[in-house]
């Protein structure tokens, strides 16, 4: 079976309007909270495959290691940061945990660039298998929470 062969130039911008958009969804937040914290998954990267899933599109099997050494800058960074918040969450003013918070939003956002530059430099095509959040969640050991991403995006996006 040939496959076709799909450029995606997909942008920051869009990413990162798909990704408040979907996360705002209370299931889904609190099924990508669960990703992070229990089976630490990352939340960006499941994120940009639930874009690629909802275009219904898929990368290489080797594809897959070239996004992990993506966002491998800003993941131990991001996983110190996260930690110092939460330890200093009850010392800090309401107006500094939420310049805290906003602060962490910069470093995801940072995170989203750094996979959209991975992912515009591969040929993507389409997906006639297994969705990539399904995947993803398998090889977290977190099968039980695909189903929460395997559902359709709200008309919205």
């Amino acid at each position: 079976m040939s496959q076709e062969h799909v450029t995606l130039s997909l942008t920051l911008e869009r990413l990162w309007q798909f990704s408040l958009q979907y996360y705002s969804v209370r299931e889904v937040k609190e099924a990508c909270l669960s990703l992070q914290n229990n089976f630490n998954g990352n939340v960006n990267l499941l994120l940009l495959l639930k874009y690629l899933d909802e275009q219904q599109l898929t990368l290489q099997e080797q594809d897959w290691q070239s996004l992990i050494e993506g966002i491998a800058r800003t993941e131990t960074l991001l996983h110190h940061y996260r930690e110092l918040r939460r330890k200093l969450k009850n010392n800090l003013t309401d107006t500094l945990y939420r310049e805290a918070l906003q602060f962490e939003l910069q470093l995801e956002k940072q995170q989203q660039s750094d996979l959209i530059e991975v992912i515009n430099r591969h040929t993507l095509t389409i997906n006639h298998g297994e969705v990539l959040t399904l995947r993803y969640c398998r090889q977290l050991g977190a099968e039980h929470l695909a189903t929460i991403f395997g559902k359709p995006v709200p008309a919205s996006f």
